[in-house]
């Protein structure tokens, strides 16, 4: 039986993924690592609250095999990009390299399609660097990178609505790797991925429904 650490647990794809954890006999912690509260009632769950983008915070001492990253924002709600950058790139950068220091032997994180440490595109570029910094940080690691992810959220984004429906209209016609991603899948991918005896480095958006469903 293993231990797992999550960052995002309360996000689309972390509530899926914490759904999955808890229900698994394969897992017998689950330890998250949020801001607040997920409100979740399970004997499995341990809750470890405060602000992960202070060093402070990762001086905690929890111990797991597991950990996923699926923690993020967007530009909408954080506007300023040196914060955005604490966030997507500055949170798991750290997390990773602290999980290697306890001794954790395996990494999961949440990335994008067409992330690049090169890009001119600051979202893609700030993926990309955070996933060179996981890469780094010496944990086996194993990135997904999602198009579009689909699912219920509690707030509105017009444009993300839009390109849902968009997606729809136009399915037949987009390239596989184009096509949008349940969050669900997303979910079940990351945790079928962390049980494997062997993982790829990186998963992409076309192979994360098949992973899914195995």
């Amino acid at each position: 039986m293993k231990k797992a650490v999550v960052l995002g647990g309360s996000g689309l794809v972390g509530s899926f993924l914490m759904k999955e954890l808890l229900a698994s006999e394969e897992i017998e912690k689950v330890h998250s690592f949020a801001r607040r509260s997920l409100n979740l009632d399970s004997p499995k769950l341990e809750e470890h609250l405060g602000d992960l983008l202070t060093d402070s915070f990762w001086e905690i001492k929890q111990k797991a095999d597991l950990l996923f990253i699926c923690i993020g924002t967007t530009q909408k709600k954080t506007p300023n990009r040196d914060l955005y950058r604490s966030i997507d790139y500055g949170i798991p950068k750290q997390a990773a390299e602290w999980a290697k220091e306890k001794g954790f032997k395996r990494v999961l994180v949440i990335s994008s399609l067409g992330a690049d440490a090169g890009a001119s595109n600051f979202y893609l570029r700030t993926k990309g660097r955070m996933e060179e910094a996981v890469l780094a940080s010496g944990l086996e690691s194993v990135i997904l990178r999602p198009s579009m992810i689909l699912g219920p959220r509690e707030e509105q984004r017009f444009l993300e609505s839009l390109g849902k429906v968009l997606f729809k209209i136009f399915k037949p016609l987009i390239p596989k790797r184009y096509k949008g991603v349940e969050a669900e899948d997303i979910a079940k991918a990351m945790f079928r991925l962390s049980l494997a005896d062997k993982a790829p480095e990186i998963i992409y958006s076309e192979d994360i429904p098949e992973i899914a469903a195995d």
